[in-house]
């Protein structure tokens, strides 16, 4: 558990850590949001007769939302190392040879399907699919809030196309995948001696 946790506290895989977080804890509180309005037999962002003006209301909030992320950047860039390399060496590949954590997903699926289909015909598929979604998902009765009855392909292609074929496989490929590009556990000495180069 201590080798896990050392991956974890990786310098480059924070943001990693940030973005699973974020993504678990909207995911809750959209399908809880979802799931009071389909309880309630409406929705309750419905009901808010609540009118704010952009000027100066939101443009107040949204400068306040600026400072803070750049405060947060600051000091997040003041105490951490940045996760610099050294220069490219012909005699030293890294094991594995990982793209970027938003490319990690599309290199998992290089490990189970041929390059073509992985690198050309997923991709098309999973755009052409996020393209007709609103043509299929018609209902404009559960647009614009959150609801289970009557957004379930949206959802469920959320959660399956998302959650699924995204968010963990960018999982699996930081943090399960070892050297030689092999599946570790988190806990077993393979995987901390990739992060150890």
């Amino acid at each position: 558990m201590e080798q896990f946790l050392e991956i974890l506290t990786k310098p480059d895989n924070i943001p990693i850590v940030g973005l699973l977080v974020s993504v678990i804890f909207f995911t809750w509180f959209a399908l809880k949001k979802g799931r009071r309005n389909d309880a309630q037999g409406f929705p309750v962002e419905a009901t808010m007769d609540d009118k704010v003006q952009v000027w100066p209301y939101l443009v107040r909030v949204e400068f306040l939302a600026t400072i803070a992320v750049m405060a947060v950047l600051l000091i997040w860039s003041i105490t951490l190392d940045a996760p610099l390399e050294e220069p490219a060496n012909r005699a030293l590949t890294p094991n594995p040879s990982k793209a970027p954590w938003y490319f990690l997903g599309l290199q998992e699926l290089l490990v189970y399907f041929d390059p073509w289909i992985a690198g050309v015909v997923l991709p098309t598929l999973i755009i052409v699919g996020l393209m007709a979604i609103p043509y299929v998902d018609i209902n404009p009765k559960g647009n614009g809030y959150y609801t289970y009855k009557e957004r379930k392909f949206a959802i469920l292609t959320f959660c399956f196309g998302f959650l699924v074929l995204w968010v963990f496989l960018i999982f699996l490929g930081t943090f399960m995948r070892g050297p030689g590009w092999n599946f570790f556990l988190p806990g077993e000495n393979g995987i901390l001696t990739m992060w150890q180069y």
